[in-house]
C-alpha cells in the first residue's frame, strides 16, 4: 500500500513538473495542485515560445503511453477541439525505446507456457517496431508460416492503471475549480478513453475484433485480414500472419498498381463495415492499410474499432439522406433518433444553426461534398448546443474523414458520394422493411408482457416500502429550489387575497351596519368608503412591495 501511494505521489510530481515546463502552470495553480506537490526543478529550457497546440502534443509525448493514447483518442473529437489542436494530436508519436529481448522472451514463455525454442523455428531478437503498448518481432512457426508476434510492454498495465487513477482525480478536481472543464464534459471523454484503453491493452480483444471483421467481410473478396494464431496468442501476446504488401499511399501507377481500383475496393470495404454491419475498423490510417500486387486490400491493427447499433445505422441513413437532400427537418429528426438532442436543448435555435449549415453546402455539387466533413460540421453545431455525441459516432466521423482523405490522395477523380450512395439506399430500404417492423413489434410486445408479468411483484414491493416508511424520493437541489419558489408564490398570493378579503368584509360590515341603524353613531360620521379605499390602497401597495422585494412573486 505504501509503495502504491509513493508511486502515485511521484507520478503527480512528474505531471505537475511537465505542465510547468510546457507553460501550463496556470492550470496547476487554478486546480490547487501545488497544495499536493511542488514541481521538480527542471534544468531544461521551457518550451513556452511554441504554439499551444504543439506544447500540448509535446506534453503528452513526454508523459508517456497513457497520455499519448489519450491524445490519439482526443484527435477523434472534432466536436470538442479546434482543428489546429486536432492536427497536432494526430501527429502524436509513440517515441519510446524498445525493451530488451530477454524481457520479451520471459513474457512470451510465461504467457504461452512453452520455451521459445519450441514455439518458433526462428525468432528475430530485434523488434520490427516498438510502440507505447508493445513491440513487434518477426518469427517463423514450426510449420513454416511467417508471422509477427506482438508482445505487451512489461508493467504497462500497472503504469496505465496509475495514470488513469490520477487523471480521473485531476479531472474531477478540475470540474470543481475550472469552469471551462465542465463545459467540455472532459470527465465523460475520460471514461470513454479509459474503457477503450483497457480494451486495447488486452490482445485477446484485438484478436476477436480481427476475427469478427474477417467473418463479416466474406462478401468482399478483395479485402483480407491477417490470420490470427490463437494457440500462440494470449492477453499479452498476439501472433498473426505476416502481411506482404505495400502501404496504400505508396501503391502508385509507377509501381504497377491501379490506384482507382485500389481506392474503390478500400472505400467499398470500409463502407460495408460501417453501413452494412455496424462494426468497423476505428483507425484506418495509411500505416494500417496495405495493398497486394493484385490490388487487394489488407487491414491490420484492430485494437480500436467502432460499433453502431441497428437503430443507429438506420438513423445514420436518415442523416445521410437529409444531408444529401439538404433538408434541415430531416437532419433534426435524425439527431433526435440518435438521442443526440435532449430535452434541454433550444430546438428553435438548433434548427436555425442547422439551416445555416445547410446553406454552406447549398451551391456545392454533391460529388464535391465531403461526407466526413459534413458529419463533423454537424457534430460541431450539436456540441455548441450542449448535445451529447455518442463516442462511436465521433469515431465514425474520424473514420469517414480518413477514408475520404486516402481516396482523394490516391484517386482524386473518384466521387466518394457515389460509393456511399448504394449503402444509403440499402439502409433506407432496410429501415422501411415490413419484416423489420414485425421484429420490432415482436420485441416490444415481449418487453411489454415481461413488464406486465413483473408489475404485481413491483407494486407489492413498493407498497411494502410505503408501509415500512422506506420509500425513497430523489429530488435534485434545482427541483427543491423551484418547489420552494412555487410555494412562496402561492403563499404570498393567498396572504394577499386573505388580507384584502378580510378588510373588505370589515368595511362592508361597517357600511351596512351604519346604514341600518336609525340613530346617528360615530361610525356614520366617518367617511368609511374614502378611508377604506385609502387603507386598502396602502395595504395593496405595501404587500406588493414586500412580495416583489422577496423576488418570489
Amino acid at each position: 500500500m505504501l509503495k502504491k501511494r509513493m508511486r502515485y505521489l511521484s507520478r503527480y510530481q512528474d505531471i505537475i513538473t511537465a505542465l510547468y515546463h510546457y507553460g501550463f502552470g496556470q492550470i496547476v495553480r487554478d486546480m490547487g495542485l501545488l497544495e499536493r506537490r511542488k514541481p521538480k526543478r527542471s534544468k531544461k529550457k521551457k518550451d513556452t515560445d511554441l504554439s499551444v497546440a504543439k506544447r500540448i502534443r509535446l506534453l503528452l509525448e513526454e508523459l508517456g503511453p497513457t497520455f499519448i493514447k489519450l491524445g490519439q483518442l482526443a484527435s477523434t473529437r472534432a466536436d470538442l477541439f479546434p482543428q489546429h489542436v486536432l492536427n497536432e494530436l494526430e501527429a502524436l508519436q509513440d517515441n519510446v525505446p524498445s525493451f530488451p529481448y530477454e524481457e520479451a522472451k520471459e513474457i512470451l514463455e510465461q504467457e504461452l507456457d512453452t520455451p521459445i525454442e519450441q514455439l518458433f523455428r526462428s525468432f528475430n531478437k530485434e523488434p520490427l517496431a516498438a510502440a507505447s503498448i508493445g513491440q513487434v518481432h518477426e518469427a517463423e512457426l514450426p510449420t513454416g508460416e511467417s508471422v509477427v508476434v506482438k508482445i505487451r510492454r512489461p508493467h504497462i498495465q500497472r503504469i496505465i492503471e496509475t495514470d488513469l487513477a490520477i487523471l480521473e482525480d485531476l479531472l474531477l478536481l478540475a470540474e470543481e475549480r475550472v469552469t471551462w472543464v465542465k463545459k467540455f464534459r472532459l470527465i465523460d471523454l475520460f471514461h470513454e478513453f479509459a474503457s477503450a484503453l483497457k480494451e486495447e491493452i488486452n490482445y485477446k480483444n484485438e484478436a476477436q475484433n480481427a476475427e469478427r471483421l474477417k467473418r463479416q467481410s466474406k462478401n468482399q473478396p478483395n479485402m483480407y485480414f491477417p490470420v490470427i494464431y490463437s494457440a500462440y496468442s494470449s492477453m499479452k501476446v498476439l501472433t498473426m500472419s505476416k502481411v506482404e504488401g505495400t502501404k496504400i499511399t505508396e501503391a502508385t501507377y509507377e509501381k504497377g498498381y491501379d490506384q482507382e481500383l485500389v481506392a474503390e475496393r478500400f472505400a467499398t470495404g470500409m463502407f460495408e463495415q460501417i453501413f452494412a454491419h455496424g462494426f468497423f475498423h476505428g483507425d484506418p490510417h495509411p500505416g494500417n492499410i496495405f495493398v497486394t500486387k493484385n490490388n487487394d486490400i489488407i487491414l491490420i491493427d484492430f485494437g480500436m474499432v467502432g460499433r453502431l447499433s441497428d437503430e443507429m445505422r438506420h438513423s445514420l441513413a436518415l442523416l445521410v439522406q437529409g444531408l444529401k437532400s439538404r433538408h434541415t427537418d430531416r437532419v433534426m429528426k435524425a439527431l433526435f433518433a440518435m438521442d443526440i438532442v435532449h430535452e434541454g436543448v433550444d430546438q428553435a435555435r438548433l434548427h436555425d444553426d442547422l439551416d445555416y449549415l445547410r446553406l454552406k453546402y447549398y451551391d456545392v455539387p454533391m460529388a464535391e461534398i465531403s461526407i466526413g466533413e459534413a458529419v463533423q460540421d454537424l457534430f460541431t453545431v450539436a456540441n455548441q448546443h450542449d448535445c451529447l455525441i455518442p463516442p462511436d459516432l465521433t469515431m465514425l466521423g474520424k473514420a469517414l474523414l480518413a477514408v475520404e482523405s486516402i481516396v482523394s490522395h490516391i484517386a482524386p477523380s473518384i466521387a466518394i458520394i457515389d460509393i456511399v450512395e448504394p449503402f444509403g439506399r440499402m439502409l433506407i430500404k432496410e429501415r422501411y422493411d415490413p419484416r423489420r417492423f414485425a421484429r420490432k413489434m415482436q420485441k416490444e410486445s415481449q418487453d411489454s408482457l415481461e413488464t406486465i408479468r413483473l408489475l404485481p411483484k413491483d407494486l407489492s414491493q413498493t407498497l411494502k416500502e410505503i408501509r415500512d416508511g422506506k420509500l425513497k424520493v430523489s429530488i435534485s437541489i434545482g427541483e427543491i429550489k423551484d418547489l420552494i419558489k412555487k410555494v412562496d408564490r402561492i403563499s404570498n398570493k393567498l396572504a394577499f387575497s386573505v388580507v384584502l378579503l378580510s378588510f373588505s368584509i370589515i368595511m362592508t360590515g361597517v357600511i351596512i351596519g351604519g346604514s341600518l341603524t336609525a340613530e346617528p353613531t360615530i361610525l356614520l360620521q366617518i367617511p368609511a368608503i374614502e378611508v377604506g379605499l385609502t387603507i386598502t390602497s396602502l395595504m395593496f401597495l405595501w404587500i406588493i412591495w414586500a412580495i416583489f422585494r422577496s423576488g418570489r412573486f
